[in-house]
């Protein structure tokens, strides 16, 4: 397969260095592109060539641990570079496997600090490699400033390589020779060495001849004869857009040591808790604090961070530049060459660079930081106000901060005259959450005593676990509802932005959990008043078989509903009624009370049933407000069983539904005669005519509801059709199960969407 397939043509034959797994080879490999680039290249070009390998001849180092082979190609467009390493790929026998990647818009993976990481023993190894910093972007930025780029893996090692486009040529400086004459310079050197092609260099690289004929050269040291340092330069936009803040110090740390006569190099700064030291950027040989020189990033602030610079023996130049005070001691001050002969101004007009990159990145970061803040507290606030269920507010309040703000988060709450209980616990190991949490009740632990104590709005800072912790009150509407409790691991701070960002999450969550409690309590009076519609139970009537069933409108939230039914025992026997009261919430369970006490005060005076309608009429009429009006629909029956198994029904009807009678032989049919709506109409105006049924033994009384007939599917109704058929499929089953089967007919009807309550009341006549 073709490693390469858009390959350019050659202007200069190739060039290749070997250089060993050491702290120095980035640097090495830095200064060879140099002596192959500069002069054939604008610098923009050149800058991106320098960064590309400076990142892959790292991750050689530090990750295969092998030696690093850099190869450029000069081509009439531009560049093409590669760094192949020796680590061993199993990818088939004799098999090459080679990979294109097409270039696309990417953006390097953001620094991760190395937190704490000192500069004493930098220099421990034989190789130095703990003086480099590799924080895996080098195929995001080969991706990001390539034209093209791919890998060709073998099983003797990985080679990645990249093209840049070049702009218009730039002219070399004066004395330089250009990398083709130097290309040429270099063969001619190899064919005078025929018989020391694969001698090792002094420092460490090693020069070969490749059956191409291309010259493979160790690179120079800077300062050397040749080719003079080339000085740091500000990065172009567009690399540095594919850069973080501290790729940009770290390119410009390896610019400066490119220009040095310098071992290695490190910046490094306060981390955000102040306590601790981060390394921004490192690149080759480090020694110790007191070997290095040092120099603030910024002059007038030293908390931006400070750049220490390793002298290299054989670049030592003579004079120095004395400490000013006993403040500036070990810190490079002057104009001119100063100790061991760094360009001072230079050294410092790289560090404002610096200085400046890591303040745009802080300022970058610190906007990102507060708009994920904003966005984290937005949806924890949507998700909790969402969410009116008691239970799941809590375990969402204790699951939303961790991990992201916390190892570890708990919910108490206060109830009366009781300490604070743990209602929900949240962890990231779900494996320890069982013993955090018993420790999270020790009434004898830190933390509860911490919890008990917590007064106010102010967050407290305590020690549980092991680790730092937050406490903070929730308080909603003046009442103090518990404590949320924070903690994270050991030597993990909160920061102060931080702190106020759960302070923040602790006054939302608090109005969202005294919502839910306030919300469940209504729940409970709601339910009490809906369950008081209904008898608590189904009276055991001789002779009759009783069945009911209940389905609340989805809409119906906290509002109770106007359905109801009765079952009243009076000296003539069982009445049975139900009814539908026009409206929702108090003003129908009102008006359902009324009902229901009218009821059962006549019948059990014995009164008939047209007399009892009459005066519930008169009742709802005289008891309304004015605007108010208070109606509703019944029908009313009286029943009685008869010798024989049979059974006699006086059925009244008030603007309710027709009942449904379910036969002996399985068909069913509509009952009933249409009566007056109660509570609108004067006495003289109303009228409620009477129906006398005898069921036979095995027969049902279907009363119901306007809510069944009125179930939709779109426009369409359930209708009395629909019920009819409803009623007829139940033949032979008991009262319970002919209203379980109309319920779920309708409900299936409607999609699981009733719009309005439905209640079913049946009586059959015992076989």
């Amino acid at each position: 397969m073709n490693a390469d397939p858009a390959a350019g043509d050659r202007v200069a034959p190739p060039r290749s260095v070997e250089l060993p797994p050491t702290a120095d080879s980035p640097r090495s490999a830095r200064r060879f592109v140099q002596d192959v680039l500069r002069g054939n290249l604008d610098e923009d070009t050149l800058d991106s060539a320098l960064l590309l390998v400076t990142e892959l001849v790292t991750n050689v180092v530090v990750h295969a641990g092998t030696v690093a082979t850099v190869g450029i190609t000069l081509e009439s467009a531009g560049v093409r570079v590669s760094v192949s390493d020796r680590h061993p790929v199993r990818i088939g026998v004799g098999r090459r496997e080679t990979q294109v990647v097409r270039p696309r818009p990417a953006a390097p993976d953001d620094l991760e600090s190395l937190d704490g990481l000192g500069l004493e023993g930098l220099d421990g190894s034989p190789d130095g490699l703990e003086g480099l910093r590799e924080d895996g972007r080098g195929l995001a930025l080969v991706d990001a400033l390539a034209s093209s780029w791919g890998t060709e893996h073998v099983a003797g090692g990985k080679t990645v390589w990249f093209r840049l486009t070049a702009a218009a040529s730039a002219q070399p400086p004066e004395g330089t020779p250009t990398g083709a004459a130097r290309g040429a310079e270099g063969a001619a050197s190899t064919e005078g060495r025929s018989g020391a092609g694969n001698a090792p260099n002094a420092d460490g690289t090693r020069t070969t001849e490749r059956a191409e004929g291309a010259a493979v050269v160790a690179p120079s040291d800077p300062g050397s004869a040749g080719v003079p340092p080339r000085l740091p330069r500000l990065i172009a936009r567009d690399t540095a857009r594919a850069l973080s803040a501290e790729g940009e110090v770290s390119e410009l740390l390896a610019q400066l040591l490119d220009a040095l006569p310098a071992s290695g190099g490190v910046v490094r700064r306060p981390a955000a808790d102040g306590v601790r030291v981060e390394t921004v950027a490192a690149m080759g040989r480090a020694g110790t604090d007191a070997q290095a020189r040092v120099f603030p990033l910024d002059p007038t602030q030293d908390s931006l961070g400070e750049l220490l610079l390793w002298p290299s023996v054989e670049g030592t130049a003579s004079g120095a530049v004395g400490p000013a005070d006993s403040h500036t001691q070990g810190r490079a001050e002057g104009h001119s060459e100063g100790h061991h002969g760094f360009d001072v101004e230079r050294v410092q007009l790289v560090s404002r660079w610096m200085a400046l990159a890591l303040g745009g990145g802080d300022m970058r970061r610190a906007e990102e930081r507060r708009i994920g803040m904003l966005s984290f507290l937005a949806e924890a606030s949507d998700l909790l106000a969402g969410n009116l269920d008691l239970a799941r507010s809590l375990a969402l309040l204790a699951r939303l901060p961790v991990p992201r703000l916390a190892q570890w988060c708990a919910v108490y709450l206060n109830h009366e005259g009781a300490n604070p209980t743990l209602e929900a616990f949240g962890h990231a190991e779900e494996s320890q959450t069982a013993a955090l949490t018993r420790a999270a009740v020790d009434p004898d632990g830190a933390l509860m005593a911490a919890v008990r104590a917590a007064r106010g709005d102010q967050v407290q800072m305590v020690t549980a676990f092991g680790g730092p912790a937050l406490v903070v009150v929730l308080q909603a509407r003046r009442r103090v509802l518990g404590v949320l409790a924070l903690g994270r691991a050991p030597g993990h701070a909160f920061l102060a932005d931080e702190m106020d960002l759960l302070a923040d999450l602790a006054r939302r969550a608090a109005f969202a959990v005294d919502n839910a409690r306030l919300y469940s309590r209504q729940v409970e009076l709601a339910g009490t008043l809906q369950a008081g519609l209904r008898p608590p139970a189904l009276p055991n009537i001789p002779g009759i078989d009783l069945g009911s069933a209940y389905g609340a409108a989805q809409s119906a939230g906290l509002d109770v509903g106007g359905d109801f039914f009765d079952l009243i025992h009076g000296p003539n026997g069982w009445t049975v009624a139900i009814g539908d009261v026009c409206g929702k919430g108090a003003e129908a369970a009102t008006v359902t009370g009324v009902a229901r006490a009218v009821l059962r005060l006549l019948t059990g005076r014995g009164a008939a049933l047209e007399e009892l309608l009459l005066e519930l009429n008169r009742a709802l009429r005289d008891t309304a407000t004015a605007g108010n009006a208070r109606f509703c629909t019944m029908a009313a029956a009286s029943m009685l069983p008869l010798a024989g198994g049979n059974a006699r029904f006086h059925l009244h009807l008030a603007g309710h539904p027709q009942p449904v009678v379910l036969h002996q032989d399985g068909s069913a049919s509509l009952v009933g005669l249409a009566g007056t709506l109660l509570g609108v109409l004067d006495d003289d105006e109303i009228s409620f005519p009477g129906l006398e049924l005898q069921l036979q033994a095995g027969e049902s009384l279907v009363l119901y509801t306007d809510g069944v007939v009125e179930a939709r599917q779109g426009r369409e109704l359930f209708g009395e059709q629909r019920l009819v058929n409803a009623v007829a499929g139940c033949h032979g089953l008991s009262a319970q199960g002919v209203a379980d089967r109309v319920l779920s007919a309708a409900e299936r009807f409607a999609g699981g969407n009733l719009r309005d309550d439905v209640a079913i009341l049946v009586a059959r006549v015992a076989d």
